[in-house]
């Protein structure tokens, strides 16, 4: 069966161009998004693309001649217009998130006009891809030029696989949460069943991210949203291995290396970098670094030069404009004072060079200088590892490069120190052979296996996986058929059983627990489910009996304080754990923990101690309580006592009790032909345990393995309790 994987990125893997009959040709795209994906081919697996075209154009007739033109290769343009790329691509995007991705905070630009741009050409996106994507398909959103695109997706197409990459650096919570648009950004994200960086440094930061900002919970390698989960893992993004590796073997780029060799020296050392004009590449560092290092080492002048080839990017803007001249003094006054007539230090060419070219230079190349200040991956370093055969080289690394965590056998460096990439040059060219050839063949066997193929392979089959996850998931959500399956099921019993959890389930939460007493609505509920002689109702609580018999004490329900350490029926009430005298070691790490965590509390029942953080920041609570949990694991195991996480918080208890003890005092007092049971946390999933198979068990907000049944939100659950039971 062959499926459809639509690829929509900010462009096309081609450009469209006007050519002399005043017709359009297509020119091939630059960039190593474009020249990756463009080289993917997958089984059974028909690719579609969708991007901009590269070209501005205001006639229909024009318009509809570029999409027939277009469409042989499966490339879907979406028509900007000037106005939209200045203010949405080289604005928002380039001038607002790119700086801040890459952790040039004081070179973001805020304007309302780029947010509402970009906000508007996401739209015109999706409006373009709901034309061409059915159900069934596989979507993948790249980069951070569309970031809003996957919510807009899942919101107006169903049943699709939604992926999304970011090809750029993730930056900490402390510099995103400055994004007026944080919240927005994210939850344009988070419709995605799959979001993919390329290191783990990257995930960890977008998680803190999604924590802090919206305070969603997160599990291993998913966050939880209302209707699906959205999973979030490290796929480094490889290159076209056999395409460089043999590249250098072909004819034509063997008689270009001959020729270079003639025009640089046969002995004459080269060291080679390649960037994109851009601040984050470092290039104003790395020609610093080898002026030192002409300076310091006398000995290398005449034997050593310098080749850099940066690639014209956006110098029209003003930034751009100042780091190009900035360069251009730089490398002149290098030349100026150490050139001779036979030897120039620093050979420049300021434009891309063809594959062919390119390859040449990798291939003769002794030592490659790849120092970026911030990248999310840098090709250009597997590039450069690719194409080698036997000949001795090395590759200097910046550590803040995503390569620089496969590529470990390169000489890594701090970028901003120019005294280390004087070091690390001087270190390279006194390198014996045999340790650069143990080193090269070490890193061929990294980028020669984690090849662009696998990078996109292993996406696609991981966000199948968790699609798959999320149907299986959304089968358990109770539909209007499966809510009518339980009502039929409900009014054929003639002696009912109906346990509800409290906070979470028939109430919300609150920062303040005391605040979430039961609401007219809810004790109508229960008032009338109770007059019902066929019902027995039980509130089964991690609340102290105090406080549920002051709430519910009038109705004709039975309840289970504390997790079962105290239950009442028939109105009455059966305490099996008289009041608790608590060890002082165990409340004095309660309280030091406290005290150092903001907006922390204790809470004291009879029977347990809670430590409750719904109030703490995300990252401190989860902090504070692996913490609290190593401290006081060995005084609870000391006096008997069990450490349980609930729904944020931490209770102390006795172990003998459980609201899974509870129902399994229930269930063997009496039999029942109808059992309902509801929870929230963890500590109900002790009930749903000890139900049996006929049994309704259902899980309030995240889905559970346990529970046959879900409901994702907890205001849903008393208009499903009136529907099922009282309509």
């Amino acid at each position: 069966m062959i499926m459809k994987l639509f690829i929509i990125s900010n462009r096309l893997p081609v450009k469209v161009r006007k050519d002399k009959q005043n017709g359009f040709c297509l020119v091939k795209s630059e960039g190593g998004l474009a020249t990756g994906l463009a080289s993917l081919d997958m089984d059974r697996v028909e690719k579609h693309w969708i991007g901009w075209a590269g070209i501005d154009v205001d006639s229909e007739n024009d318009k509809k001649n570029i999409v027939a033109t277009l469409e042989e290769s499966h490339y879907h343009p979406v028509f900007l217009s000037a106005k939209q790329i200045h203010q949405y691509y080289e604005g928002y995007c380039n001038s607002t998130l790119w700086p801040l991705f890459h952790y040039f905070y004081s070179f973001v630009e805020y304007d309302n006009r780029y947010w509402d741009t970009y906000k508007e050409v996401n739209r015109l996106f999706y409006q373009v891809a709901q034309t061409l994507i059915c159900p069934g398909d596989i979507v993948w959103v790249q980069d951070y030029h569309l970031m809003l695109l996957p919510k807009m997706l899942r919101e107006g197409i169903k049943d699709i696989r939604i992926g999304y990459f970011h090809h750029v650096p993730f930056p900490s919570y402390e510099l995103f949460r400055v994004l007026p648009e944080r919240a927005e950004i994210l939850y344009g994200l988070l419709g995605s069943d799959l979001i993919g960086f390329h290191t783990h440094d990257y995930v960890r930061h977008f998680a803190s991210t999604v924590s802090r900002v919206l305070r969603l919970p997160l599990k291993l390698d998913c966050i939880c949203m209302e209707r699906h989960k959205s999973y979030i893992n490290a796929f480094p993004m490889g290159i076209n291995y056999d395409l460089y590796h043999h590249a250098a073997t072909m004819p034509n780029v063997k008689k270009c290396i001959r020729k270079l060799k003639k025009d640089y020296g046969k002995d004459n050392k080269l060291i080679l970098s390649v960037d994109r004009l851009d601040y984050s590449k470092g290039i104003l560092h790395r020609i610093k670094g080898f002026a030192l290092f002409l300076r310091n080492h006398p000995e290398y002048r005449e034997k050593v030069s310098l080749v850099m080839i940066i690639v014209p990017s956006r110098d029209m803007v003003g930034k751009y404009t100042k780091l190009k001249t900035k360069i251009d003094e730089q490398i002149g006054a290098i030349n100026g004072k150490y050139s001779t007539i036979n030897w120039t230090p620093v050979h420049y060419f300021y434009h891309s060079f063809q594959f062919d070219d390119l390859v040449s230079m990798y291939a003769m190349a002794d030592i490659a200088l790849i120092t970026p200040l911030r990248d999310g991956m840098n090709l250009v370093a597997k590039e450069y590892i690719a194409t080698k055969k036997s000949a001795p080289c090395v590759l200097i690394l910046s550590e803040m490069a995503g390569a620089a965590i496969e590529l470990k056998d390169a000489i890594i460096i701090n970028p901003n120190d120019i005294k280390q990439i004087e070091q690390a040059i001087l270190q390279a060219l006194e390198m014996p052979v045999k340790e650069q050839d143990n080193r090269l063949k070490k890193m061929q066997k990294v980028v020669s296996s984690h090849t662009v193929e696998k990078w996109a392979t292993d996406f696609v089959n991981e966000l199948m996986g968790v699609y798959d996850k999320n149907e299986y998931l959304n089968k358990k959500v109770i539909n209007v058929e499966i809510c009518q399956n339980i009502r039929e099921a409900y009014h054929r019993g003639t002696h009912r059983l109906l346990v509800f959890d409290y906070d979470g389930t028939l109430v919300g939460f609150k920062d303040d627990p005391s605040e979430a007493y039961p609401d007219n609505t809810v004790l109508n509920l229960l008032l009338q489910m109770s007059k019902d002689k066929l019902n027995h109702i039980v509130i089964s609580s991690g609340r102290d009996q105090m406080t549920l018999e002051k709430w519910f004490g009038k109705l004709r329900v039975d309840m289970a304080a504390e997790h079962g350490v105290a239950y009442k029926e028939n109105g009455v009430w059966h305490e099996l754990v008289g009041q608790k005298t608590w060890n002082n070691e165990i409340l004095n790490i309660l309280q030091i923990y406290t005290d150092k965590t903001p907006g922390a509390y204790i809470e004291k029942k009879k029977t347990a101690l809670v430590w409750h953080y719904r109030c703490v920041d995300e990252w401190l609570a989860s902090f504070r309580e692996q913490q609290l949990v190593n401290a006081l694991m060995s005084p609870c195991n000391q006096h008997g006592m069990q450490i349980m996480r609930g729904n944020k918080i931490l209770e102390i208890k006795s172990p003998l009790y459980s609201k899974g003890s509870e129902m399994k005092r229930l269930l063997d007092k009496d039999s029942y032909d109808f059992i309902l049971s509801m929870g929230d946390d963890i500590t109900d999933e002790e009930m749903f345990k000890v139900l049996p198979d006929s049994a309704y068990s259902i899980k309030i907000g995240n889905s559970s393995d346990i529970a046959r049944y879900n409901i994702p939100l907890q205001e849903d659950v008393i208009p499903f309790l009136y529907e099922a039971f009282l309509k």
